[in-house]
């Protein structure tokens, strides 16, 4: 059974989401089928590990089961005759983030647990991935810690459920979502003396672009600007995909003169770069200073009114709502 444990980032040992009564079923290779098919009908479970002289060997699911059960004459026979081998194991000791990796590149979907050939429990990919998301979302919420560990998982290329809900699949850049978790753990972690900045930039005419083009080209521009960004920005900048064209950062800055100089540098870099499809592409620009308290929606008015002006005023500009 896994542990409802209070504190999960990538480098928690993965013994620890166990708990200590864990109810995993363990069968020796020589049980008969008959037996096991008791605890399957007495269990919620879907899968149990088979072991010979109390070390893992394999790993008998539900298929499996199944797959005996066409003939009657097999509930008499051992288990070790339907059970899946080899068997993946990792130690208790091994990291959550090393884990998803070593599941990523392997051929299971599931993995055994140990502690000295001793069995501690079995869990696979999706149900370790929905665990990381469910435990580190609210956490988010509070430590401006988790908010970079769920920033690396993320990075590191996951195609589960935690990348699927914070990532935007065409860019590889977060996604609204994630830009709404991290401005909840910057309004709560306030940092002396530095002052938080919402920017909000949308690609000037990128319906022609799209119209005139066609949409790989649009999305073709759309990758290689949120490259050109990244580059430009820090590691600790939030920068997302918002939606469409639109993109946010949110970053923290001693001074709006300091957050200008910044954004005037990007806009000029992408203005005198050359895209592989169109070559030249423009940006506007909306910044505000985000108050003390204040809540995303009224900090996003204030942007987009900024973002509005930039492109009234001849687009390709920047400018700042107070």
């Amino acid at each position: 059974m896994v542990s409802e444990i209070s504190t999960l980032t990538h480098s928690t040992p993965i013994g620890e989401i166990f708990s200590a009564g864990h109810s995993c079923g363990i069968f020796e290779d020589d049980t008969i089928l008959q037996d096991v098919l008791a605890f399957f009908s007495d269990r919620c479970t879907d899968s149990v590990i088979i072991t010979r002289k109390s070390s893992p060997i394999g790993i008998l699911t539900l298929k499996d089961l199944i797959r005996g059960l066409r003939s009657c004459d097999n509930l008499g026979l051992p288990v070790k005759e339907f059970m899946s081998s080899p068997l993946q194991t990792v130690a208790t000791t091994l990291k959550v983030g090393d884990v998803l990796d070593t599941m990523q590149n392997g051929e299971y979907d599931k993995i055994v647990v140990i502690d000295k050939n001793s069995v501690v429990g079995v869990i696979d990919r999706r149900h370790l991935l929905a665990l990381c998301y469910t435990q580190l979302t609210p956490m988010i919420r509070n430590e401006s810690s988790m908010l970079h560990s769920l920033m690396e998982l993320v990075g590191k290329g996951e195609k589960g459920l935690l990348k699927m809900a914070t990532t935007d699949a065409l860019t590889g850049i977060g996604n609204r979502r994630l830009f709404e978790e991290a401005f909840q753990v910057y309004q709560q972690n306030s940092s002396s003396g530095h002052a938080l900045y919402l920017l909000l930039f949308d690609i000037d005419n990128f319906k022609s672009i799209n119209d005139t083009f066609g949409h790989n080209v649009g999305d073709s521009v759309l990758k290689e600007l949120t490259e050109l960004i990244t580059r430009s920005i820090r590691n600790t900048d939030i920068f997302v995909r918002w939606g469409g064209e639109e993109f946010a950062i949110l970053q923290r800055y001693s001074d709006a003169n300091m957050v200008m100089k910044i954004v005037e540098h990007i806009r000029k870099k992408i203005d005198e770069y050359s895209f592989e499809t169109i070559v030249h592409v423009t940006c506007s620009f909306g910044i505000t200073e985000v108050k003390p308290d204040e809540n995303l929606e009224s900090a996003l008015e204030r942007a987009d009114k900024a973002l509005y002006r930039a492109k009234k005023d001849g687009k390709n500009c920047i400018r700042i709502e107070k």
